[in-house]
């Protein structure tokens, strides 16, 4: 469980890393979203919710609850299940997202959440008391060992899928690629970009 633990959180801390680095943070907000999640608060946030996510069939929740032990972190999640909506399609895109165009949507879902959540709300979990603790217990027994190694992974893990997944057709409508260019359009748009930047930005991808 501890091996599966530290790989859905690397894997969430790898989406939120990108988002925060993304052409698609550029909002008013994005600067206060930066400073609230420094290296070692988003780890905790991605082993906060990576253990949400695991502990959904009830035969985890022991020896997730022991492997966090004295983090207090169980008790995060009968709350989080009450935003179950809004941070089920952030977790489900990052939790196998691997080529450039997986990490910008599972990046693009973290982003969102945040909208639907709010950024105060945000504000106020990770500024909370427990959660402090939790990132402190985290960062002890828990740590991002692999987070200086995956910052520099992802340009040489990915020369050439991208060419794999276009040569595939995805880019055809009612394909993979295709479907998830609309989800980056439409939520850019939302969050104030004009469609000419829109398609400046994505036509880039397609290269």
């Amino acid at each position: 469980m501890k091996a599966q633990l530290l790989a859905l959180a690397r894997q969430l801390a790898k989406a939120m890393r990108a988002a925060l680095d993304s052409k698609a943070a550029v909002r008013d907000d994005a600067a206060a979203l930066r400073e609230l999640l420094p290296a070692s608060r988003l780890w905790a946030l991605a082993v906060v919710l990576a253990s949400w996510h695991l502990s959904k069939p009830e035969a985890n929740r022991a020896e997730l609850s022991q492997l966090l032990g004295g983090s207090g972190v169980p008790s995060f999640w009968p709350q989080l299940d009450l935003f179950a909506s809004q941070l089920d399609p952030f977790v489900d895109a990052s939790r196998f997202a691997q080529s450039p165009e997986e990490i910008t949507e599972a990046a693009l879902r973290f982003l969102a959440m945040v909208d639907r959540l709010g950024l105060s709300l945000v504000r106020q979990v990770v500024k909370s008391r427990d959660f402090r603790k939790a990132a402190e217990v985290i960062s002890r027994n828990l740590p991002d060992s692999d987070g200086a190694s995956e910052q520099g992974k992802p340009k040489a893990q990915t020369t050439a899928k991208p060419r794999a997944s276009t040569e595939a057709g995805d880019w055809r409508p009612g394909g993979v690629l295709a479907e998830r260019e609309q989800i980056a359009t439409d939520y850019l748009i939302f969050i104030g970009w004009d469609r000419g930047s829109v398609e400046r930005f994505l036509s880039g991808k397609r290269e």
